[in-house]
């Protein structure tokens, strides 16, 4: 969620399209394509959202297509790939 000092081709930011659990907000975010993590499946969870009569609630949302293609694009341009953005 913190502004880069000085925005570049690699950052991008966005409003996540869904519901978020509330202890991380509603607060727009930016993506740092220069930073890229591996994470391994198992690893990843889905994301609890509470409970609804004892049961629990996960978001199963996707991104749509065209934030998807922005977020390919400043990955792109934070490996120096900048030429690829253009076939997305």
């Amino acid at each position: 969620m913190t502004v880069p000092d000085k925005v570049m081709p690699y950052h991008l930011e966005f409003e996540i399209p869904f519901d978020l659990p509330p202890r991380w907000g509603k607060a727009r975010r930016w993506l740092k394509g220069d930073m890229i993590y591996s994470v391994g499946f198992n690893r990843a969870d889905l994301l609890r959202l509470g409970k609804d009569h004892g049961k629990r609630v996960y978001q199963t949302a996707t991104l749509p297509d065209a934030l998807f293609r922005s977020i390919q694009k400043a990955v792109l341009h934070g490996l120096s790939l900048s030429g690829l953005t253009k076939h997305l």
